[in-house]
């Protein structure tokens, strides 16, 4: 959901939830890359192609994990 994306969001910045490195990226046209140069503008391309939000995101409820990292799931789990 888009609140629920919000708040990945505001925890993580736009940035590190938004998955320029797959296929869903690739595929954009470079002018629509290029659009992407804020907060709303991230989440609305996020709502829309919701391929392209960095997976795994895991909410812990006091915490929050994006992408997978093999140390700090050690850590946690």
């Amino acid at each position: 959901t888009r609140d629920e994306l919000e708040k990945f969001v505001e925890k993580f910045g736009w940035e590190k939830v938004l998955n320029r490195r797959g296929t869903t990226w690739r595929q954009l046209t470079s002018d629509k890359q290029d659009s992407i140069v804020d907060t709303e503008s991230a989440i609305g391309l996020m709502l829309e192609k919701t391929s392209i939000i960095k997976r795994p995101i895991i909410d812990l409820g006091s915490d929050q994990l994006i992408g997978f990292d093999e140390g700090e799931y050690g850590d946690i789990f």
